[in-house]
């Protein structure tokens, strides 16, 4: 009985006395944590050194990047340019040859297309009015305004106008001369039986025309292109903050091959409003 209980009683007093059971009461910690924590803040340190090296690259990578892209952008807008010139060259060249075949086949060969000898009189002239007076009130409307624009030599409003001068020939310019074309060319058929026998005014009015078509695309067409290049590139430093900008030249000396064209149009309604030829002799007839 006292056998079987200090076999009972031994194991219960060794593990009340093993080292492991006991707690210290100043627990210290290990001497390899010290250790720990210094590589943990050098690993931390190693860590945010490659970041700042990292994000300092990549901000040289932009700073070298962000001018490529911005010459990128101008070049793409100077191509896109180009090109638009390209097309509205090739249109208006389609459009001049159209016009002046329409106006040489009634010149001489006879009225064409027959249909135009049924047109009451006075729709063609009333045409030709309108025709006559968008055509000349445009071509003198933008010359002015755009004198004023050169000279106030601010850079927003030069942007927006030559933005938008392809826009008025297209809608306003083109269309009113070739309006105004025909109809004087029903005109002669209706009121003398033909272009080609139409009175010496009719005959220098056409050919008048057709010599303002050729200056306004040789001088005004090729430097509307030129010109809003210039103005874009004189808005992007107004953007960057430059001051005292100048007009750029070659937007000043299209002044002058718009004063030619005004000086046309007064030549074509001279023509038309004096009828020389036919109230009086030519000055070279007399």
């Amino acid at each position: 009985m006292r056998s079987g209980l200090l076999f009972t009683l031994l194991p219960m007093a060794a593990l009340a006395f093993a080292p492991s059971s006991r707690t210290s009461p100043s627990m210290t910690l290990p001497s390899s944590t010290p250790v720990g924590v210094s590589d943990v803040l050098s690993r931390s340190s190693k860590s945010s050194t490659q970041v700042n090296l990292f994000n300092t690259k990549k901000e040289e990578a932009q700073l070298v990047v962000a001018p490529m892209e911005e010459l990128s952008v101008e070049s793409s807008e100077g191509d896109w340019v180009d090109e638009s010139k390209k097309i509205e060259l090739i249109a208006l060249g389609v459009w001049g040859i159209s016009i002046s075949a329409f106006i040489l086949i009634n010149n001489f060969s006879g009225p064409w297309p027959l249909a135009l000898k049924q047109v009451p009189e006075r729709v063609f002239f009333l045409s030709h009015m309108v025709g006559g007076m968008l055509f000349g009130g445009g071509i003198i409307l933008t010359t002015c305004i755009e004198r004023l624009v050169a000279k106030s030599q601010n850079p927003p409003v030069l942007q927006f106008w030559f933005d938008k001068v392809p826009v008025l020939d297209s809608l306003i310019v083109v269309p009113a001369l070739t309006v105004s074309m025909i109809s004087g060319t029903g005109l002669s058929i209706v009121r003398y039986g033909g272009l080609n026998v139409a009175p010496p005014h009719v005959g220098a009015i056409f050919w008048t025309l057709i010599a303002f078509l050729s200056w306004w695309a040789a001088t005004d067409l090729t430097t509307q292109g030129t010109a809003l290049q210039a103005v874009n590139q004189m808005y992007a430093q107004y953007i960057d903050g430059e001051e005292d900008l100048e007009t750029p030249q070659v937007v000043v000396d299209r002044h002058l091959s718009n004063v030619v064209s005004c000086f046309f149009v007064v030549m074509l309604y001279s023509f038309m409003v004096l009828k020389p030829g036919t109230l009086f002799p030519f000055p070279w007839n007399a």
